[in-house]
């Protein structure tokens, strides 16, 4: 079981990657030392708007590829899904079981970007299906894996819905948060430790520096920076949610891949100009 988990989250609004660019991405993060995928674009509408759908047949082929892709890679494969307002139990685990029936054993509930109150009420119901959830992959899975993206995802306000979250929801599933804004320019240590003490456990950090779905046709070209050395030791792990633009996400993520594995030297310029060089031997 792996003690960490440090990798991408395909989490953006937009035209989602393509099938050829996530088996290429999978083999990239395998190369930098990254160890998780997580599948979960906004605009896959078997993902979010008809999330209680089954997939197609050659869309459930493709995933069941990944999945495989990613295991001969050494990278965890995390198919995530987002029931939106109203879940259902029964039908979340039939949608998971097609999945869990061609090899995929992680998994995420994504609850974000949701129009509901943040009460007791509402963290209740995520919370039990959650648990049911997790009840049925403990019967199908030897060592199932659940994360939870809450609906209160960033910043520090005690809401009713965050405090039933942090008493209720059980400790071995982990959550998300992206830090003090949904798109956050800094996550301090002092960032960690408020949040970590909200949620009664280690965030998993979403990290949406880069994530240019709100910025149609604007790319990033600057390394991974403003961010503490406790987002790697005093959390359960961090995703980057990169641009739309995979091609020109890649230095992006290589960057990020290094500050993970050596944060407390990390030169983000210094970073920035082996992705740059990097990338134009492999391109």
């Amino acid at each position: 079981m792996i003690s960490k988990y440090f990798g991408v989250v395909e989490g953006f609004y937009g035209k989602p990657y393509s099938f050829a660019q996530r088996m290429d991405l999978i083999t990239f993060l395998h190369q930098v030392g990254l160890n998780m995928y997580i599948y979960g674009p906004k605009n896959d509408t078997y993902h979010r708007k008809y999330w209680d759908h089954p997939y197609p047949h050659a869309r459930l082929e493709e995933l069941a590829r990944l999945n495989e892709h990613a295991r001969h890679k050494n990278i965890s494969f995390n198919y995530a899904l987002s029931p939106m307002t109203k879940p259902i139990s029964r039908k979340i685990i039939d949608k998971l079981r097609t999945l869990v029936d061609v090899g995929v054993q992680q998994f995420s509930l994504f609850f974000d970007d949701i129009n509901v109150p943040l009460s007791e009420k509402t963290a209740l119901h995520q919370i039990a299906t959650t648990h049911d959830v997790m009840a049925f992959l403990k019967k199908s899975i030897k060592r199932p894996v659940l994360f939870f993206c809450p609906t209160q995802y960033y910043g520090f306000n005690r809401t009713d819905y965050l405090t039933t979250i942090r008493d209720r929801l059980h400790k071995d599933i982990d959550v998300f948060w992206t830090g003090r804004h949904v798109v956050s320019p800094r996550i301090t240590a002092e960032d960690i430790r408020l949040i970590s003490s909200l949620l009664g456990r280690a965030p998993l950090i979403w990290d949406n520096i880069y994530a240019n779905d709100y910025l149609p046709g604007v790319v990033f070209h600057y390394p991974y920076r403003y961010r503490n050395v406790a987002v790697v030791r005093k959390t359960r792990g961090v995703f980057i949610n990169p641009m739309n633009q995979y091609r020109a996400s890649k230095p992006l993520l290589f960057t990020a891949a290094k500050f993970i594995s050596s944060p407390t030297t990390y030169d983000p310029q210094g970073a920035w100009k082996t992705a740059v060089h990097e990338m134009s031997i492999r391109s």
